[in-house]
């Protein structure tokens, strides 16, 4: 009897590892096919940095590029860290990027199948029990579609490390919980100072709202912990929850005291900055994009609308559109009986309030865009545990039902999964399914039009940017798009030229987007991009921006003095081009960019005047950046180790050797 009981729990957990190795293979099959796309959107901005102080191949360009990154106030440098697995300068080859992401995922889905195991044993079920409601929710999170856009999204590399230590701050935490009870001993405070303390840093270090894991764990202990502790009679000690207060309860206030010193002002002011929406119709629209958000999660489909969601209704009032007050109601409801019946129903309890938490810091009134998939990575990771633990339960479902149910499902999103990935690895029929899925989306239409406009096809690339204007008419990217058009057709760019900068004058030039559209339009047209449009056209425009935007915001006029001084270096005018770069370096210019103009007026000839910039225009001091941020890191290292000097000391060296022997 003995022997057939010790053969029985050894089949089953054959089969257990056989499942989960079947799981686990099927996801990463699943994603193999996109792992051939290219670089998106955001992922030229931020990996471009790989090449930013050259290869990075010894210790002071591996500084340099770690306290480079810009996404954020901490710079990201756990997740920048990571990128140097798969490559050390720029341009880079996408596939290696995408290989780690698919990793990565891989590795998110065996932490959350470790977190729900101990929430299923917290909640009483037997081993084997808690195991396989674990693995079944795990393989819903880790095999659903909508993390396609996530995890074949080089960038978002930054979002999966910050799921990755929010989970697995929240298994050791959960784990010493379970261990050692309500009871502050020596071994829990330890180790649960250890996983919040380490994962908790690792995890903002990736991303910032990986500091939602104290918030999380607190409505865990309010939700599955505490109906663990009613189940077994444990009552939490006087020093546990003064403990817990302190672990948990500061790092929660100090969250919420930072958003209402620094970004609850904008809500109250009801500015706009660099969006078409100010920050309360920001909040107002969230409602409604959160519900969109339930929808795709509970009716996933392979094809979504990718990263170009820009055709979305913005809330201007609670009910405009109607469908925000019915949002936020809804929301209001969802909450109330989630918290009422937390006793009752704790994991369903804890899923909805998880995800609600996880969504507030990028689903608030913060100015970032209004809807992207990738938001969704860890808020949604609880969401399948009600359903697995209900599949585990119900005494009505018969051995061969319950596999049933879970092999069709498992199946089901593997295949669109796998269908979805496919699309991703294949960047032009991206684009045009993108395109048909999102007709009134701007953005989607100017990405399919550059594509177009790569295969040499001007009739479709004109006809999608006709489209992007019709529908943003005062779109920069299209305008100048239109305006390339007609200098490759060899048409009349006369229209173009004035409608570009009929834009231009008519935008607020004060985000970054709109700045570098900017110098993009300046750059192409000053390098003779189009050639019925000459340098003196290029400076006339510049020196018109100037007059238009006499009062601009930061950053403005460097941008403008600089084109404008590259523009009369290559008209052979280099004491204007002097006089410009000078004037581009009192208007916050750094100092990289200040040697590189430099080089430049070197590069033509014009040594004296490098020389006198170099002397000129180099600032004796720079003040830090206030706040504790990664500008201000990067400032002290540079000017602690002396980089900008030593590389100012050099070019001044090859330049007067230069200037002593011009004919070499």
């Amino acid at each position: 009897m003995k022997g057939r009981l010790l053969h029985g729990e050894t089949a089953a957990k054959v089969g257990f590892a056989a499942a989960t190795a079947i799981v686990f293979a099927l996801a990463w099959l699943a994603y193999r096919p996109g792992l051939t796309g290219t670089f998106l959107f955001d992922d030229w901005s931020n990996l471009r940095l790989l090449g930013e102080f050259g290869r990075i191949d010894n210790l002071e360009s591996f500084k340099l590029y770690l306290l480079s990154g810009f996404a954020g106030p901490t710079g990201r440098p756990v997740a920048m860290l990571s990128f140097l697995l798969d490559a050390r300068d720029w341009p880079a080859d996408p596939q290696p990027f995408k290989q780690t992401n698919v990793l990565i995922h891989l590795m998110n889905g065996l932490v959350l199948f470790a977190l729900l195991r101990l929430l299923a044993r917290a909640l009483g079920k037997p081993p084997a029990t808690a195991a396989w409601a674990a693995m079944f929710a795990a393989a819903i999170w880790l095999l659903h579609p909508l993390w396609i856009s996530t995890t074949l999204y080089a960038v978002q590399r930054m979002t999966q490390l910050s799921a990755l230590f929010v989970l697995l701050g929240m298994a050791l935490y959960v784990r010493a919980r379970l261990r050692y009870g309500p009871v502050a001993n020596a071994h829990l405070i330890a180790q649960s100072a250890a996983a919040l303390g380490i994962c908790g840093l690792l995890a903002v270090l990736s991303k910032e709202n990986g500091a939602l894991l104290a918030p999380l764990l607190l409505i865990t202990e309010a939700t599955i912990l505490a109906a663990h502790d009613r189940r077994l009679k444990l009552q939490a000690t006087r020093g546990f929850r003064i403990w817990r207060g302190v672990l948990l309860g500061l790092p929660t206030l100090a969250i919420l005291l930072y958003f209402a010193a620094n970004v609850l002002p904008s809500l109250l002011t009801g500015s706009a900055g660099i969006r078409d929406f100010t920050p309360g119709e920001r909040l107002l629209t969230q409602g409604r994009v959160m519900w969109d958000y339930i929808w795709r999660l509970v009716l996933p489909t392979p094809h979504s609308g990718g990263l170009f969601n820009d055709q979305i209704t913005v809330s201007t009032g609670f009910f405009s559109p109607l469908t925000t007050a019915l949002a936020w109601t809804g929301w209001v409801i969802v909450v109330v009986l989630a918290w009422r019946n937390r006793q009752r129903y704790p994991a369903a309890a804890l899923a909805v309030l998880f995800f609600l938490v996880g969504h507030s810091v990028e689903s608030g009134f913060l100015q970032l865009e209004l809807y992207f998939e990738h938001r969704n990575y860890l808020p949604a990771a609880l969401l399948a545990l009600p359903l697995a633990l209900w599949w585990t339960d119900e005494q009505r479902l018969t051995v061969v039902t319950r596999t049933g149910i879970a092999t069709v499902l498992v199946l089901t999103l593997s295949a669109m999964t796998a269908m979805g990935a496919s699309l991703w690895g294949k960047p032009f029929q991206q684009a045009l399914k993108w395109s048909q899925i999102n007709p009134t989306s701007p953005r989607t239409h100017h990405h399919l039009a550059a594509l177009w406009l790569e295969t040499g096809n001007i009739g479709a690339a004109t006809s999608h940017n006709q489209r992007v204007i019709a529908l943003d008419p005062a779109n920069i990217a299209a305008r100048i798009q239109a305006l390339s058009i007609a200098c490759i057709n060899g048409e009349d760019v006369d229209q173009k030229f004035k409608e570009v900068e009929t834009v231009l004058q008519g935008t607020v030039l004060n985000g970054a987007v709109a700045q570098y559209q900017l110098g993009r339009l300046l750059d192409y047209l000053a390098a003779g991009g189009c050639p019925s449009i000459d340098l003196p056209e290029v400076f006339a425009l510049v020196e018109r921006l100037e007059r238009q935007h006499v009062s601009g915001p930061q950053g403005l006029g460097a941008l403008l003095n600089q084109r404008a001084a590259e523009a009369l270096l290559r008209m052979e005018r280099p004491a204007e081009a002097y006089q410009r770069f000078h004037r581009a370096s009192q208007d916050t210019q750094p100092r990289g960019v200040l040697l590189r103009n430099v080089a430049l007026l070197a590069t033509h000839g014009s040594y004296e005047a490098a020389l006198a910039l170099l002397d000129t225009a180099w600032p004796d001091h720079v003040a830090p950046p206030t706040g504790f941020t990664i500008k201000r890191l990067r400032h002290l290292y540079t000017e602690g180790s002396g980089y900008y000097e030593r590389e100012r000391q050099a070019l001044r060296l090859q330049i007067i050797a230069d200037l002593d022997n011009p004919g070499r």
